[in-house]
């Protein structure tokens, strides 16, 4: 059951015999169990759900103390949602309901104000470096100069790992920067390349390409 409250308050925790939680920005209430009553079996689809919403969970958690606890909370903030709930709308579509990623292409590394260049383009210079190109024209408020690259990876051996690129360096301004990635025995990964400004108060939307290692 939703529950809508005029005042805006947010409910959480148990009144009575409802339980009120809060999920992507919007507060429900469902009954408390009865000591003793047997629960129905929960349907494929419930389990399956369940199941993405774990897994999801589980990764934004690791997200958080492996790349930032800043990047979804400040887009979080612009949006008026909390950061794990956001960050759950915006990726859970890349999840089987076996919880593995199905689609990483689609997954969202970062999200926020600023805007990405045109033209991305990822070339290879061997040995697992790369070098990044774009075009940026624009002068406002979501674009400078000194805005810097970030890249992000998920490794194809390890579709649950989010991790930072070994090297990156580059700034908006300069049309050009390089990163670099492991080798070893991985045969490819997954990169996202975003803009952080210059003090990490804002982040790009992430830019998807897949390279051979």
């Amino acid at each position: 059951m939703k529950v809508i409250d005029d005042n805006g308050r947010k409910f959480q925790g148990k009144i009575g015999n409802l339980i009120y939680y809060t999920m992507n920005g919007e507060t429900f209430a469902r009954r408390a169990s009865i000591p003793g009553k047997p629960r129905k079996p929960r349907t494929e689809t419930q389990q399956k759900l369940s199941s993405r919403f774990t897994i999801v969970q589980k990764l934004y958690s690791f997200y958080k103390q492996k790349i930032s606890p800043d990047i979804w909370r400040l887009a979080g903030k612009l949006q008026g949602k909390m950061a794990a709930n956001l960050f759950f709308m915006e990726n859970h579509g890349c999840f089987d309901g076996e919880g593995k990623m199905a689609a990483p292409d689609m997954f969202h590394f970062s999200a926020g104000e600023l805007l990405l260049p045109w033209d991305i383009q990822v070339a290879p210079l061997g040995e697992g470096h790369f070098r990044v190109t774009w075009r940026e024209e624009r002068d406002v408020s979501t674009t400078a100069p000194d805005d810097e690259l970030r890249v992000g990876a998920i490794y194809d051996s390890t579709l649950l790992g989010v991790t930072w690129a070994n090297r990156m360096e580059g700034r908006r301004g300069e049309g050009q920067g390089e990163f670099s990635l492991d080798t070893g025995k991985e045969s490819g990964a997954h990169v996202y390349l975003f803009f952080a400004r210059a003090d990490g108060s804002a982040y790009s939307p992430s830019w998807h390409v897949h390279v051979d290692l």
